[in-house]
């Protein structure tokens, strides 16, 4: 039998090893049987054990490495959708349409439609159609990014497919997708825009800007960040916002917080009154020691009228506020009441000079 064979073969090793030369009993060959029937069963045991090990570090690392690419992809995806919206940005050519006398809608370099100044844009009451003011119009299926173009003198608001509002200055330009992604939501803006995100924790809201990008859950904040000019600023009036600089130099911005941008850098970051720099959307410039010349760019863009002006008034500062629902001219006067300047109409601009008075002191 297998038994006598086993045993046969187990008692010489057993009397090896013990330097026995007595015959075993019956009783013995039982219990050297049952240790043989132990060992073999706890071999089996230590196999199926070390199998079952390698199997779950097999499913582990195929886990880990599925949810890897599952990340991977989702972050690849971001990327992608990310660097078509900047392609977006720096293919459209807006050159004639930021010298228009209307605010359009583009989508690639062809113009969507074109509304009044002031007109409120709406993506989020149908998926086919684009509510402008008390219009609808049809949007192309092809579309996958729209771009808002504010000329100078003009201004809109925008309200994104996720209800979030944006209110727009003039001389800007936001590029945006018609429906955001479940995931994430991000714009490009160029220029001056406030903007009330509506709050998803799932899918944080970024601006891309020329200078820094801005990162946030829900808030509301106003970001002036014109190509053209040096330098940028990011105000935070509720929530809180995250700005990365293209240096990756990171900054958080708490309520009443004020970061100033200059050239691709942050450089200050200052407690100010959050709510004067959001005035302009209710058609008023609050002005606190700003420097004059900073005052006439701004009034440049508001009334597109070109002005010239000489690079002292940079030294020059100006307190309280302007009503811009007044024409330039009056805005223009009360400036010389209380400023050392003068100004005069010539052919299609308007020159300002510094009183003779101010420069011999």
């Amino acid at each position: 039998s297998v038994r006598y064979a086993l045993l046969k073969f187990a008692i010489p090793l057993g009397v090896y090893f013990k330097s026995c030369e007595v015959s075993p009993t019956v009783d013995e060959e039982d219990r050297l049987w049952n240790n043989i029937m132990s060992e073999i069963s706890a071999s089996k045991r230590r196999r199926r054990y070390e199998l079952n090990r390698w199997r779950i570090s097999l499913i582990s690392l195929g886990v880990a490495a599925m949810l890897s690419g599952i990340v991977w992809i989702l972050q690849d995806n971001n990327r992608n959708e990310l660097h078509s919206l900047y392609v977006a940005y720096q293919t459209m050519d807006v050159s004639t349409h930021i010298k228009s006398d209307k605010v359009k809608i583009l989508t690639g370099e062809q113009e969507l439609v074109s509304v009044d100044n002031g007109t409120r844009i709406d993506y989020t009451k149908s998926d086919e159609k684009l509510v402008l003011g008390d219009r609808e119009v049809a949007m192309p299926d092809d579309a996958a990014y729209h771009q808002l173009v504010v000329p100078n003198a003009k201004h809109a608001s925008l309200v994104l497919s996720d209800g979030s509002v944006l209110y727009v200055n003039a001389g800007t330009r936001v590029v945006y997708p018609d429906k955001f992604k479940k995931d994430y939501r991000e714009i490009f803006v160029d220029g001056e825009v406030y903007i009330d995100v509506v709050k998803n924790e799932k899918a944080p809201f970024k601006v891309h800007t020329t200078s820094c990008d801005i990162e946030v859950l829900g808030t509301s904040f106003n970001v002036q960040a014109y190509s053209s000019d040096t330098d940028a600023e990011v105000v935070l009036l509720r929530g809180s916002v995250k700005l990365k600089d293209k240096h990756e130099e990171e900054l958080l911005l708490q309520p009443d917080e004020l970061a100033v941008i200059m050239g691709s850098s942050i450089k200050e970051k200052k407690h100010v009154n959050a709510s004067d720099y959001i005035l302009w959307t209710k058609g008023l410039l609050k002005l606190d020691a700003t420097p004059l010349s900073a005052v006439f760019k701004r009034l440049e863009r508001y009334y597109g009228v070109k002005l010239a002006y000489p690079e002292e008034m940079e030294s020059m500062k100006l307190y309280g506020s302007l009503d811009l629902q007044c024409s330039l001219e009056e805005i223009l006067r009360r400036i010389s009441l209380t400023a050392p300047v003068s100004f005069q109409k010539m052919d299609n601009k308007i020159e300002i000079h510094i009183n003779n008075v101010y420069k011999n002191k």
